[in-house]
């Protein structure tokens, strides 16, 4: 386990709330000089605490639409689960996809432009490793919200929402747009100078066009992927089915998804569950006592639940490549 400070922690979650702000406004806001911003930082890099800085962008507003799908394996080994693996991060349509341990085995998000593209993968799935395969739950995502890791900062609720993933409708970008899209996703950091000149755009452009992608809603914000072995906290997902639902009641439960500090995402798709939560804590005993709160909160409402632990991610692009 790595020892982190209080200026760590401060530093982690800033860098979760935005990437992409220089090291004189994140020294500002924790109490530290730029150089000491940029020494801290490059030693989390080197530890592999900090592992990517990404662009979070709406997918929606680029026309596409996103599918949530599970995975239980049969009759495998760990080559042939490997394989199955394999054949999903080539996709280009996969941005994201990871090992869990409970009722699925994998989960991945899928990014297409039809229900024929999505229609098409499907069928290859399943002609090559139907066999394989004895459960599966296909949903579509139609909104998605994820909140800053607060609980880096102990003893604070988070008041902060970013919506990432809506209801396919394409704004209006061009070409020069999506380039832009491209280099940033995986990169969150990239240098204005560094994307004019990929692009062959002068740096005030690149800033330009950036700023209205912004405004439009396209670039959501700029997040940081971390290594939560080695910050010692664990990921799972949380479904929650209800009954004697009402707006009321649903409004405050989702609050308290929004205010907790280590619920990090809330997923509302089409088909599945009532409630997809997604939550990192230090064990599963603290997982335990987040459940038995919802479920003394919220006991008149819940009416069962089911959670798995997501353990290793296999691909994390942010975007897919054909947008």
């Amino acid at each position: 386990m790595i020892k982190l400070d209080l200026k760590d922690k401060k530093l982690l979650y800033q860098l979760d709330i935005n990437s992409r702000q220089s090291y004189k406004e994140i020294g500002k806001k924790i109490g530290l000089s730029k150089d000491a911003v940029s020494y801290r930082i490059k030693q989390l890099q080197e530890e592999g605490i900090i592992r990517q800085f990404h662009t979070v962008i709406d997918v929606g507003k680029l026309g596409l639409i996103s599918f949530r799908l599970y995975l239980k394996f049969q009759n495998t080994n760990q080559k042939k689960e490997s394989e199955i693996i394999e054949f999903i991060k080539k996709q280009k349509n996969i941005p994201w996809c990871a090992s869990f341990d409970g009722e699925y085995d994998l989960g991945i998000w899928v990014l297409v432009k039809s229900i024929k593209e999505m229609n098409s993968f499907w069928k290859e799935l399943l002609d090559k490793y139907l066999n394989y395969i004895s459960k599966k739950s296909l949903t579509i995502f139609t909104k998605v919200s994820y909140f800053p890791r607060v609980y880096l900062l102990e003893g604070r609720n988070n008041d902060k929402e970013y919506v990432f993933i809506t209801e396919p409708e394409k704004a209006n970008i061009d070409s020069k747009d999506i380039e832009i899209l491209q280099l940033l996703a995986p990169n969150a950091r990239i240098p204005l100078l560094e994307i004019a000149e990929k692009l062959n755009m002068t740096p005030k452009t690149v800033a330009s066009r950036i700023k209205e992608l912004q405004r439009k809603k396209v670039i959501i914000g700029y997040r940081t992927r971390f290594d939560l072995d080695k910050l010692s906290y664990q990921y799972f997902k949380l479904h929650i089915n209800l009954h004697n639902i009402t707006k009321e009641k649903e409004d405050n439960l989702r609050n308290y998804f929004f205010t907790h500090p280590n619920i990090i995402y809330d997923n509302r798709v089409l088909g599945g569950d009532d409630i997809e939560i997604e939550i990192q804590v230090k064990s599963l005993q603290d997982l335990r006592k987040i459940i038995a709160d919802i479920k003394s909160s919220f006991s008149d409402i819940i009416q069962d639940y089911h959670y798995f632990l997501i353990y290793k991610e296999h691909k994390a692009l942010f975007l897919v490549s054909d947008v």
